[in-house]
């Protein structure tokens, strides 16, 4: 009987990690507990120094004191805000998993939200795990919709599946007069290349053909989103990508 009792319990537990508080805590499957305590107090210290805040102070909190069990059955871990939150209309970030250890900070006047996302791989044997981000978004409304990121024989794949796809083109091509290295290092995509071009001014081309940024720009109705391949592990990590998404905000809005 004891033993019925103890495997109906680990079942409830089961259930309740799959239905409620998977979100939060998948990535103690991947890392294990200790290094997900690893990271909660990480973040948490890193946020304290700089002054900047969690936007899952509880999760963080949680993660560092509490037992797996508590991880498990706590009621305030079965939701927390999520950075792509209204961001989800943009590439991959529809189906994807947010980190929980978000970390909001102000940038130049900018609300910017910086988080780690992973998005499941789409290779067709199914053996390509999880692809990793660090993703900062900026709040900012009144931009035109559009992305950019650097030339790769990827996108180069991509055009000519659309091609043959039939699907409607949407990348923009920028007059190599304005700025021949923005042309020559850049793909822009945009739905009314009128705007796109009124907003990315010479200076801003000039701009981003200098600094040959490692990730992507997009944006829709209310955020601007910068995200590069990799994770956030370090303070200098956050250092890193800060200075870069700083940069961002200063020269482009």
């Amino acid at each position: 009987m004891t033993y019925l009792f103890s495997h109906l319990t680990y079942l409830i537990l089961v259930l309740i990690l799959v239905f409620f508080v998977l979100p939060f805590i998948s990535s103690i499957f991947v890392k294990g507990p200790r290094e997900f305590r690893k990271r909660a107090r990480l973040i948490s210290e890193y946020a304290r120094q700089k002054g900047y805040c969690l936007a899952n102070p509880a999760a963080a909190e949680a993660a560092g004191s509490s037992s797996w069990r508590e991880l498990l059955t706590n009621p305030s871990l079965r939701s927390f805000s999520k950075g792509s939150e209204g961001i989800t209309d943009l590439e991959d970030f529809g189906r994807g998993t947010d980190d929980p250890f978000t970390v909001i900070c102000s940038l130049r006047s900018k609300e910017v939200t910086i988080f780690d996302f992973s998005v499941p791989s789409q290779r067709a044997d199914s053996s390509g795990g999880s692809i990793q981000y660090k993703v900062a978004k900026v709040k900012v409304q009144g931009l035109p919709r559009f992305s950019l990121g650097g030339n790769s024989l990827v996108h180069t794949v991509e055009i000519a599946v659309d091609k043959l796809t039939g699907k409607p083109k949407s990348s923009i091509d920028v007059d190599p007069s304005k700025d021949s290295e923005f042309a020559k290092h850049y793909w822009l995509k945009g739905a009314d290349s009128g705007e796109v071009a009124a907003f990315l001014s010479p200076e801003k081309l000039r701009f981003l053909a200098n600094t040959k940024l490692a990730g992507v720009i997009a944006t829709n109705a209310n955020y601007l989103v910068y995200s590069e391949y990799g994770a956030l592990s370090s303070a200098g990590d956050f250092d890193s990508f800060i200075a870069t998404v700083e940069n961002l905000v200063a020269h482009l809005l």
